[in-house]
């Protein structure tokens, strides 16, 4: 059974040494990480920015599964425990940025319900930092979002 969980600062050692974190810019209050364990090892993350983003919504970003581990439900069940955070946390919605070419990435979030917002694609080109080192880019990205939570008074 896969089980999905906040990333804790006693098993970080361990999640970094088997996956890349690249959003991992200490114990902050701005983003959360939730890893999926296989029982005691970690399998996938997806990082959850709660504040800077492009459409100023909770965004899901760096959603990463094991390669041997792809097209078992790790995605989705990764992406549904965000969803519950974000939820969780008062938010309607999350949004989340996909490689335009990135064609099995879509169609998880499409078949998880996530749709076209109403911004432009977006050319990201150049070197950025992750973690400290540097990484070059040459991407579009296209951005999704959809509902999560209702309002309290909808409730």
């Amino acid at each position: 059974m896969i089980d999905v969980r906040e990333l804790d600062e006693q098993e970080f050692a361990c999640v970094d040494d088997a996956l890349p974190l690249h959003r991992f810019d200490g114990w902050t209050a701005g983003s959360t990480y939730l890893v999926a364990w296989d029982g005691s090892a970690p399998i996938g993350h997806v990082h959850v920015a709660w504040e800077g983003t492009e459409l100023e919504l909770p965004e899901l970003q760096d959603m990463y599964v094991l390669p041997e581990r792809r097209s078992q439900g790790v995605g989705t069940l990764l992406a549904r425990a965000a969803e519950r955070l974000v939820s969780s946390q008062g938010h309607e919605r999350c949004s989340l940025s996909v490689s335009e070419a990135n064609t099995d990435a879509r169609r998880l979030y499409e078949r998880l319900g996530y749709t076209r917002a109403s911004v432009p694609r977006k050319r990201v080109r150049g070197t950025i930092t992750i973690r400290g080192a540097p990484f070059d880019v040459d991407d579009t990205l296209l951005y999704l979002t959809k509902r999560v939570g209702r309002r309290p008074e909808l409730a």
